[in-house]
Order: C-alpha cells, then sequence, then structure tokens
C-alpha cells in the first residue's frame, strides 16, 4: 500500500516539475520578444517540447531539437536587438526537459489507466463467469461442467479427475477438453512423483491449493504420452473439496501463456463451485438412494411384523433384487454350538465371501446347482450381522457369466445390513411382544382379582384359584401355590399348581425353607438358582420335583400375616422387580378378595342355615303325620349342617327305635346310629348335650360305616330327651363345625313340640282307626259267612300292591291301603240282618239295598278328614274296569290305582270263599275268572300283577274255616238274584 502511495506521488511530483520547467522555459524563450517574433518564439517553444516528448525517438528528437536551435538563432539574427539570445536558448533546454519529463509522466499515466482497465475487464469477466448460472449445466454432467470452466478460463486443454469409490486413486472423467492425441492415466493419491513429472501438481491438490505452473512438466504425471508438438505456457490445477476432504480436481492448460493470477482465482471459484454442485448432487443421489433403501427397509420392517426370524429373512431375499441381482438365495442362521462349512466359517468372522465359477466339486450354498439349473453358479455370501455380531448369512447366486465383482460388494453389504436389521426388529418385535403380552396378561390378572373385589359370589375357593393361576401365568412361571396361617401359627398349603399333589395341606414352621423364611422377615424373597440356596429349597423338597428357581411373597392384612404365595420356574431365572411387584400387588389383592368372598360365604351360610332352619321348622309344623315329620326334620338337619348321612331315632319302651334314615338305606342308617354310634346317642339321651366329634378311620376306604365326622344332637321336649338326630360325614373335607351344632341343636329343639304334636295326633288317629276296626268288625261278625272277609281282602291288597312296586317311597301311602282294606265294608253295617244274613239268592230289592253298603260306608268315614285314599277305596271297591259296576259306574283311569287293587283282592276273596248259595273257587279257577275280566272288571295292570304274583308264589290263598263244604258250584260273578 505504501510502495503505491510512493509511486502516485512520484508521478505527481514529476507532472508538477515538468510543469514547472515548461513554464520557466516558456518564459525565458519568449523574454524580449515582440510581435511577429513571439510568434515564432512560440512555434520554437513547442518544437522543442515536441523534442522533449519524443525524446526516445531520437531519430525524430534530435533533428526537431537542433531545427528549433537553428530557427531560434535565425530569430536572433534577424531582430538582434529582441531580448537575451542567452536566454532564449535556456528557455528552450527547459522547455524539452518540460515535454520530456511531461511525457515520461504522461506515458506513465496512461500505462496506469490501460493496465487497470485491463485488470477491471479480467474482473468483470471473472464477476460474470462466477455467478452465471448454475443451472444452465447439469451438476452430473462433469464433461459440460469442465467444458464451462475451460471456455471461462480461457484454456485450451481441461480435464476432471474425481476420487474413485475406494479413495485410492483420481479418475480421470473423459474426453475432456482439448484431450485429442492426449490419454489421461488413473493416478493414485498418495503424493509421488508420476513417469515424468515432480509430483508437485498432486502434492498441491491432495493439501487443497491450486496449482499454477507453465510448461508441460506437471502434465507428465498426468499423462502417459505428450505429443512433441505439445507446448503448454501455463498449467493449472484446481482441487474440488466435497465436504472436508479433497473430492477430485479440475486441469486446465493454455498453448498461449501462463495463467495470471485473475486467471487462477477465476479457475478456483468456477471448481469450488461445481465442487458444490457435485456434491449437491452427489448428497441428492445418496438421499434419493438413502430414502429408497429406507423405504425399502420400512416395507421390510412392516411386513415382517409378527414374523419368525426365517420369515423375516426370506421376506429380505424376496425383495433384496431391488438392492443388487442374484438369480436365487438362502439364508442360514448360526447356532453357538453349530459347526458350518470353510466359506460359511469365514462369513462368521465377519468377511463377504465372493465364490466365482463354483465347480462341482464344492458345495453350493444359495439354492442353484450347476447340474440342475445353470451351467457356472457364482455366488455372494455376505454375513448378517446384529447387535450380538454375526448371526447368519446371505448366501446370493448368479447364473452364467454374471460373477460377483468388487463393485457389487457395497449393495452386498447394504443387502446384508438390511438383514440384519429385519432380523434384530423380528427379534426385538418378540421381544417387545412378549413384554407387551405380559403386561398385557399382569394386567388381566389384576383386573380379574380387582373385579373380585366387588364381586364376592365366586366364592374363596374359586378366588384362591385364580390369585395363584394369575400369579404363575403373569411371571410366566411353571408352578406355583399358596399357604395360610393356621391356628397354630405355621404356614399350610391351601392350593397349588404344578406340583405333586402331596404338597396339598402341607405345613411349614417359621424358618422352614422359602416360605418359613419369608414368616420371618414379612418381606419378598426371591431365589434364582435354589442349589445356591439350599436352606431355601426344603421344605417342601422343591428341586425334587424339578424347581430350580422360585420367589415368595408375603399376603398380608391388616398387617398380619395371612399367609404366603409363592411362584416356581423349572430353570434358573433373575427375578426382575416387575415380578416381586406384580407379584406382591397380586397378593394384597388376593387376600382382600379371598377375606371378602369368606365374610359374603359366611353371611350367605348364615342366611342359608336360618332359611333352612325356618323351611324345615314350617315343613315339620306343616302336617301331623308323624312319619312325615321325623323325615323333614331329619331332612332339615341333614342340609343345614351339610351331612350326608342323618338318622333320626326316637325313644320307645326305653330304648332308642329308628324313625328314619337319610342318604342311605334303613338297615345302614340303623347299624351307624344304634350300633356303631350307640354310645353317643346313649350318652346324648343321658345327658341331654350335643356331641360332636372327628373320629379315625378304620379303614382309608370311604363308606357310610366308617364315618370320618359324627355331630348327635338331643330331641328335647320340656327337658325330656325324646330322641336324637345323628349325623355323619364319611369324606375327606366334610367337617362339621360350632355352626352346624348350634343350628341343628335349634332345629331339634324346636322340632321336638313339632314331633310331640304328631305323636298326640297319631295316637289320637290309632284310637280312632281301631274303634272304625272294631266297628268294621263288628258288621263283619253279623255274617257268620263273612267273617274276616275284610282282613283277608287286605292281605291280597298288600299281596298285589308288592308285587306292582306300589308307591316305594311313601310309606304312608301304604298305610293309607292297609286302612282302606280294612274298611271298605265298613257300609255293611246298615245293611239289614235279613239282608244280610240271607242264604239263599237275593231278590233285586235286596240286591240293591246290598250295594248301598258303598255309599253307606262313606257316608259314615268322610267326616273324618284323617281319612283320603280310604274313602275312596270305601265307595269304589265294586266299581268295573269297563264302567258297569256301582255305585257311580267310573271306569278305567277316573279311580287311582289302589282303588282297583282293593277292587280286585274284593273279588279274589269272594270267588275263593265258600257261600251258601254257591262253592269257593279254587285259585286257579279264580285266576281265570281275573284273567278273562281282565279289561272289563279289573284294571288290566291290576289284573296282570295277579297272575304274575301267583305265579311266582307271592299271592296264595289265605286259609279260612268253609261253614258249607257241600254248596254248589256256580258262575263266579252272577248275581245271587232269586
Amino acid at each position: 500500500m505504501n510502495s503505491g502511495r510512493a509511486v502516485f506521488g512520484l508521478r505527481i511530483g514529476s507532472s508538477a516539475a515538468a510543469g514547472a520547467l515548461l513554464l520557466a522555459g516558456a518564459t525565458f524563450n519568449g523574454s524580449g520578444r515582440t510581435g511577429w517574433g513571439s510568434v515564432l518564439a512560440a512555434l520554437s517553444g513547442f518544437a522543442a517540447v515536441a523534442a522533449g516528448v519524443f525524446y526516445r525517438s531520437w531519430r525524430m528528437s534530435v533533428p526537431v531539437a537542433g531545427a528549433t536551435l537553428v530557427f531560434t538563432l535565425l530569430i536572433a539574427q534577424l531582430n538582434p536587438r529582441q531580448g537575451d539570445l542567452v536566454l532564449q536558448v535556456l528557455g528552450l533546454a527547459l522547455l524539452g526537459a518540460g515535454g520530456a519529463i511531461g511525457g515520461v509522466a504522461y506515458r506513465n499515466f496512461v500505462s496506469t489507466i490501460e493496465r487497470q482497465g485491463r485488470d477491471l475487464q479480467q474482473k468483470h469477466r471473472a464477476f460474470l463467469a462466477a455467478t452465471s448460472d448454475a443451472e444452465s449445466t447439469p451438476p452430473a454432467d462433469m464433461v459440460a461442467l469442465t467444458s464451462s470452466i475451460a471456455r471461462q478460463v480461457g484454456a485450451d486443454l481441461a480435464c476432471c479427475y474425481l476420487v474413485s469409490s475406494d479413495a485410492t486413486q483420481f479418475v480421470p472423467q473423459v474426453p475432456g477438453v482439448g484431450l485429442d492425441g492426449l490419454h489421461a492415466l488413473a493416478v493414485n493419491r498418495s503424493p509421488g512423483k508420476g513417469p515424468g513429472g515432480d509430483g508437485l501438481l498432486l502434492a498441491a491438490v491432495e493439501s487443497g491449493r491450486t496449482y499454477s505452473g507453465q510448461g508441460n512438466g506437471a502434465l507428465k504425471e498426468l499423462f502417459t504420452f505428450l505429443p512433441e508438438g505439445l507446448l503448454m505456457g501455463g498449467t493449472l490445477a484446481a482441487p474440488m473439496p466435497i465436504g472436508d476432504r479433497v473430492g477430485g480436481f479440475i486441469l486446465l492448460g493454455s498453448r498461449v501463456g501462463a495463467f495470471s493470477d485473475d486467471d487462477r482465482r477465476l479457475a478456483t471459484t468456477l471448481t469450488l463451485r461445481a465442487a458444490a454442485q457435485l456434491a449437491n448432487a452427489h448428497a441428492i443421489a445418496l438421499s434419493r438412494m438413502e430414502s429408497a433403501r429406507y423405504a425399502l427397509m420400512n416395507q421390510l420392517v412392516k411386513e415382517a411384523s409378527g414374523k419368525t426370524m426365517e420369515e423375516a429373512l426370506d421376506l429380505v431375499l424376496e425383495r433384496g433384487t431391488q438392492v443388487v441381482h442374484y438369480d436365487a438365495g438362502r439364508s442360514v442362521l448360526f447356532h453357538p454350538d453349530q459347526e458350518v462349512e470353510e466359506p460359511l466359517t469365514r462369513v462368521r468372522s465377519g468377511e463377504t465371501v465372493l465364490r466365482n465359477a463354483v465347480t462341482e466339486e464344492q458345495s453350493t450354498f444359495s439354492g442353484l446347482r450347476l447340474e440342475t439349473h445353470a451351467v457356472t453358479v457364482n455366488e455372494a455370501l455376505i454375513p448378517i450381522r446384529g447387535t450380538t455380531g454375526v448371526i447368519g448369512a446371505l448366501c446370493l447366486g448368479r447364473r452364467g457369466t454374471s460373477s460377483f465383482s468388487q463393485h457389487d460388494l457395497g449393495a452386498l453389504d447394504e443387502l446384508g445390513s438390511m438383514a440384519g436389521l429385519a432380523v434384530e426388529n423380528s427379534r426385538i418385535l418378540q421381544v417387545v411382544s412378549g413384554q407387551a403380552s405380559r403386561l398385557d396378561v399382569a394386567l388381566d390378572a389384576l383386573g380379574e382379582v380387582s373385579q373380585a373385589l366387588t364381586t364376592v359370589t365366586q366364592g374363596a375357593r374359586v378366588l384362591e384359584q385364580k390369585t395363584l393361576e394369575a400369579a404363575v401365568r403373569v411371571t410366566a412361571a411353571t408352578a406355583g401355590l399358596i399357604t395360610r396361617t393356621t391356628d397354630g401359627g405355621h404356614q399350610a398349603v391351601i392350593i397349588s399348581a404344578g406340583l405333586p399333589a402331596e404338597v396339598d395341606g402341607m405345613a411349614f414352621q417359621n424358618g422352614q425353607g422359602l416360605m418359613g423364611a419369608v414368616m420371618l422377615s414379612q418381606r419378598a424373597t426371591a431365589v434364582a438358582d435354589l442349589d445356591s440356596s439350599p436352606d431355601l429349597a426344603s421344605p417342601p423338597d422343591l428341586r425334587a420335583w424339578g424347581v430350580q428357581a422360585a420367589i415368595c411373597t408375603p399376603m398380608l392384612e391388616e398387617g398380619q400375616l395371612w399367609g404366603t404365595l409363592s411362584v416356581f420356574d423349572d430353570k434358573k431365572r433373575e427375578w426382575t422387580a416387575d415380578d416381586q411387584r406384580v407379584l406382591a400387588t397380586l397378593g394384597s389383592q388376593g387376600v382382600v378378595a379371598v377375606r371378602n368372598a369368606e365374610l359374603y360365604e359366611k353371611n350367605e351360610r348364615s342366611i342359608w342355615e336360618l332359611r333352612n332352619l325356618q323351611e324345615a321348622l314350617q315343613a315339620a309344623t306343616s302336617t301331623l303325620d308323624l312319619n312325615q315329620v321325623l323325615q323333614q326334620v331329619l331332612a332339615g338337619a341333614a342340609k343345614a349342617s351339610s351331612a350326608q348321612i342323618g338318622c333320626l331315632a326316637l325313644e320307645d319302651g326305653g330304648r332308642l327305635v329308628l324313625k328314619g334314615g337319610f342318604g342311605t338305606d334303613h338297615a345302614t342308617a340303623e347299624k351307624l346310629a344304634l350300633e356303631l354310634g350307640g354310645d353317643i346317642c346313649r350318652r346324648v339321651m343321658e345327658s341331654g348335650e350335643p356331641v360332636m366329634e372327628a373320629r379315625v378311620q378304620v379303614s382309608k376306604a370311604e363308606s357310610p360305616l366308617n364315618p370320618r365326622a359324627v355331630l348327635c344332637v338331643p330331641i328335647t321336649l320340656r327337658g325330656k330327651p325324646l330322641g336324637v338326630v345323628f349325623l355323619a360325614n364319611y369324606q375327606l373335607g366334610h367337617a362339621f363345625t360350632s355352626d352346624h351344632r348350634n343350628l341343628v341343636t335349634e332345629l331339634a329343639t324346636q322340632a321336638a313340640v313339632a314331633i310331640d304334636n304328631a305323636r298326640l295326633f297319631k295316637d289320637r288317629e290309632d284310637v280312632i282307626f281301631q274303634s272304625l276296626v272294631a266297628l268294621a268288625n263288628t258288621s263283619d261278625a253279623r255274617d257268620r259267612y263273612t267273617a274276616g272277609h275284610s282282613q283277608r281282602v287286605t292281605q291280597y291288597s298288600l299281596m298285589i300292591a308288592k308285587h306292582m312296586n306300589y308307591a316305594p317311597q311313601d310309606q304312608a301311602a301304604w298305610v293309607r291301603l292297609e286302612r282302606g282294606g280294612r274298611l271298605h265294608d265298613i257300609g255293611k253295617i246298615g245293611v239289614p240282618d235279613a239282608v244280610l244274613r240271607k242264604t239263599g239268592k237275593l231278590t233285586e230289592e235286596e240286591f240293591e239295598k246290598m250295594k248301598e253298603h258303598t255309599t253307606v260306608g262313606y257316608n259314615i268315614l268322610s267326616a273324618l278328614k284323617m281319612l283320603t285314599d280310604e274313602l275312596v277305596i270305601v265307595r269304589s271297591h265294586h266299581e268295573r274296569y269297563d264302567g258297569k259296576g256301582y255305585p257311580d259306574r267310573k271306569k278305567g283311569d277316573e279311580l287311582p290305582i289302589f282303588a282297583w287293587i282293593v277292587s280286585a283282592a274284593d273279588a279274589i276273596d269272594a270267588m275263593t270263599s265258600d257261600r251258601p248259595y254257591r262253592k269257593g273257587m279254587s285259585l286257579e279257577v279264580a285266576l281265570e275268572q281275573v284273567r278273562d275280566g281282565a279289561g272289563t272288571h279289573f284294571h288290566p295292570d291290576v289284573a296282570e300283577a295277579v297272575l304274575d304274583a301267583a305265579h311266582v308264589g307271592t299271592l296264595r290263598i289265605v286259609p279260612q274255616e268253609s261253614l258249607h263244604p257241600d254248596a254248589p258250584k256256580i258262575g263266579a260273578f252272577e248275581n245271587p238274584v232269586a
């Protein structure tokens, strides 16, 4: 900057000096001149100045200067009086010096202005080149970019060199500009001398500097041969930075001369812009490739979702042709202990193996076979890398001469990366899906137990089972159990899953095994390997059951140990904090749910027991039939106590007599209560106190005669025992409780009144019935020929009914049948003796009078509410099945079966008994009459039963004394009318 100012000052000084000299010279030259002499002096002065200006051209300036001097001397000779000649000559000299100095200054000014103009034009040209439209040339067309740079810089030769894919060489991008007859080399990037150069060009490029030189020396690094006529005046090499590395350079050459600094700057600017365009184009291409890659990868991940690793790899092979061409492909997954063949061993170590022209002796892995699919097989074996290293290989195959080369490595590695990502995503998805599944299971399990807090109707046992099943399921365990604190402070197993049945009911003390440790600490205890903690492995002997890992958490109720919840695994495992947390939550909620269910069950049980008590008492007091009352009391007691067997015995004559049984037959009930339990029953009768005890079974067999639990309660009225209710359970888990004892005791106490009332009513009924029997017997006794008839009809009726299996579960029906038979002819009390005792045939009027005994008997008995079936028998025992009987002419199903039974029995006795007017028939003849009368006189079913009973011998003639052995034989059903 300072030198420029000095030059500028020197130029100004020279101009000033020239002016001063010209002024002084003009003054001296014109001194003393007047008129035409001044004009001549001026002309000579101008000539002197011109001679000074053009002093460099001496051939012109010397003659002009001489002419000026001669002219001045001539003027002085012609007019000697006009001034001093010396001064005038001095003035001419000064004018010539001033002209010389002024000319030099002018020429310097002009040269400077011209040079600056040229510089300005160069800068303008560089500006226009640097700011020209960048879109005019496609960024990927390096030939066009190179040509454009050469044109704007003014180069005669140009070529672009780009870094190779392996970054080891600069590769020329032919054809370039002006390279006719030249062969550009791909040169190594390591700085060094080329075939004939000094290596300065590549060194400058590698360092990021623009190289500028003269001559052909630098070109020898880049070309194998330079023609003799090729002479370069200047050479430029501008580096192309792409990112933080050199991506290539532009070589420029000029035949005219060396490149100026402006040329160098312009070339550098244009090359930088080309590098930026190339970098952008490369970035866009990479972005598109990445987008395509990610699109393909996203598609793979999406389609591989939920698939196994093998399925995911098959999908990669299916889509992989979008990345690199191949004809067939297979995938191989390596296992830790798996041995593989030699090529795959190299792949397992992380190497991509290219196998071209595989021979017949060599194995192929891609699925292609020489003899089947192609003449030549080429393979690429690509490692599949996961987070743990190489986990497998992609084996790709090509047919024919299309082999795999080094140029395919990038695409092959890309495909291997996709396969690794797909496999890892599949693996992660499986893990996440497993975790999500476990989370869903945990939430479902907690939801089930939480719902159970308000849904207590499922029962405590069901909730215990649900809690245990949820714990095993949510922790992915193989077994589990729940214990509960006993009255003695121990822990007893109440439910288990996945363990032998022998574990149920086991009890553990404090400090014994895993459950005992939790009892002491009241904190969760997790064991990853029971072999390393033998003190926690027993009792119970978990390892003997194949358990390797266990976790146990306390189940607390209001701060007190309610029980424990344990889960087990058949393999060693580390229990997570989530396992402990979920297990603790299940345990806490499980306790609340079970306790609520137990309270609900207890309340429901109390309500059920009270309802049973009410129903039993209501049923017992709803009838005055002693047998029904006793049966209702016994059934109510058995139901209220959940007893399996029940017996009711009443005191009769100083000893207990079984009156009813429940859950077994009469003989078994009698043996159980009065023989096996006789001591207990007598103790209860003597003390008036109930007895409840558990019994040691004589044998392991479950039998009513081998009870596990017994409850005997007195039936007491006004402090006096009337009898006992004896209840028993013979199956495991059916014990009686104090609630059962209290409930049955209350029932027996209140039922005692109903039993006493029923006994009194029965005694009253017995008195009435005996009176009626006496009246019926009196009626029979009025006619000595029919004496004993009612007893025989009763016996025949019972024989027929037994053979018909009549009312097997209704003892009262048999009582009513027997009563009906005894009373069926009580109406004969109203038949006159003349008719009743007549030995001959009856007249029509007499027979009608005899038939009235059915209605008379009915009218006598109908006022007694204790009689039901008996009234039907009394009124209808002379009806016929075809409706021709009397008194109501009823037929078929209009009468109950017991009426038809007594009707048949009455006919049998009538046919087989002697009368004054006819001889009694034999049983065989009577049976023929029954057979003939089936469906007309007799009910078909009853007739069939009579015949069958007689055939098997259960129906026989009841013996009687004949008063008319000589009576004639007549038809069985002829009216004895004269």
